[in-house]
């Protein structure tokens, strides 16, 4: 019951963001908002939720997962209700320009960093509800809800963009507020152990800095790399489809929703079918996973109709499932017992990570050419793939 729970609000948030990536682009354009005004709104977004999420892992061990819990499901709810609503004041007009931009982006800010409490309570939750030798499985459970908030995130996006470009983003709301309240009612209240059981040689890592070996720095930075270039590429979709195919801003997020879908789905598909039945080392999914990105972000650089973007996003989707948990099992396999939870906390940062440079270096490229950002991610993933092929040897 308490994994259905934490699941569930972070399930919820996945969806939420999902769906802010998805109708991003469409909702600037609507606005009158240039491309690197979005970015800008991202990035800090990006930059605000990562600071946030180690400031909150703080209080969520003196005041409670479930007391921090609940305020980062309530910021969230709050936050997506003032972020639409300025959203709703730009695109009538009735404040615009710098105006706008500037609302924007303290209200995506200010809702970043509330919403930040809730990844590291849940997770922080699940490791004090759940043995040492079980805390790597615990943490991989709950966090299995972004996986699935990512499949479904861009189809709820989609769906619902149709009734009016701001209703998925005022229905996320509902799910969030609902999330709420089975927090509070079926969560009980439980604040971190003062001296949790673990193996006598492990120390606690989670005030002071950990260090952590060259490859493991490597694999951070492979796995930043790899969301880097999956930021640029959601930040260039929709606007894309505006600019190549000529596609209104309803019509623009609804592709984008389906392309995303899609590649999620593949992501899902490839975690379950793939990642659980393979007998290949993590070091050689890792290769495979990468190789697959550079293909398909050469197919979205070079295609000329959907059907050949469609395929992209399927090996997109397979390539990021293959590569973030491999990266993830191999940056745990080769840390000393005690430092794995603080080595499994950095590569679950990386996403956000990723999400700070990326749509910043997409805007920039998109404004010289409208591929250039596949392009660039292309050539990033080559140059990590390269990396892997020559440093990560299998080991038994």
């Amino acid at each position: 019951m308490i994994f259905s729970v934490l699941f569930l609000a972070l399930f919820t948030t996945a969806i939420g963001q999902s769906v802010v990536i998805t109708t991003l682009p469409s909702l600037g354009r609507e606005a009158g908002l240039s491309e690197i005004q979005v970015a800008i709104i991202m990035s800090s977004s990006a930059v605000m939720f990562a600071i946030g999420t180690n400031l909150w892992s703080r209080v969520a061990r003196r005041k409670g997962y479930k007391r921090t819990l609940m305020i980062g499901l309530t910021g969230y709810s709050i936050g997506t209700l003032l972020f639409a609503t300025m959203w709703y004041l730009g695109i009538h007009f009735i404040i615009s320009g710098v105006s706008l931009f500037v609302a924007l982006l303290i209200t995506r800010t200010m809702q970043s960093s509330i919403m930040s409490a809730t990844p590291p309570s849940a997770i922080g939750y699940a490791i004090s509800d759940s043995s040492y030798a079980d805390r790597v499985k615990a943490i991989s459970k709950v966090t299995s809800a972004n996986n699935l908030g990512q499949v479904l995130g861009p189809t709820f996006a989609g769906a619902l963009v149709g009734f009016g470009i701001l209703t998925p983003l005022y229905s996320v709301i509902v799910l969030t507020v609902f999330a709420l309240i089975v927090v509070k009612r079926f969560l009980p209240n439980q604040t971190a152990p003062a001296a949790q059981i673990t193996p006598q040689n492990s120390t606690d890592t989670s005030n002071k800095i950990v260090s952590v070996k060259p490859i493991t720095a490597m694999l951070v930075i492979f796995s930043a790399c790899v969301f880097c270039s999956m930021a640029m590429l959601q930040q260039t979709l929709g606007f894309f489809f505006m600019d190549e195919y000529g596609e209104s801003t309803i019509a623009a997020a609804q592709s984008v929703g389906i392309a995303m879908m899609i590649s999620a789905a593949s992501s899902f598909i490839a975690q379950i079918g793939i990642i659980q039945r393979a007998t290949l080392r993590p070091e050689k999914l890792v290769q495979i996973a990468l190789l697959l990105l550079v293909v398909a972000y050469l197919l979205c650089f070079i295609h000329q109709n959907r059907l050949v973007l469609y395929l992209a996003m399927i090996l997109l989707g397979a390539g990021l499932g293959m590569a973030y948990p491999s990266i993830a099992a191999i940056a745990s396999s080769r840390c000393e017992p005690e430092k794995q939870a603080a080595i499994t906390g950095l590569i679950t940062s990386t996403p956000a990570m990723g999400y700070i440079a990326g749509p910043l270096i997409s805007a920039v490229l998109y404004s010289v050419d409208h591929r250039f950002p596949f392009l660039f991610a292309c050539l990033l993933i080559l140059l990590v793939f390269t990396l892997a092929f020559i440093k990560l040897t299998p080991r038994k």
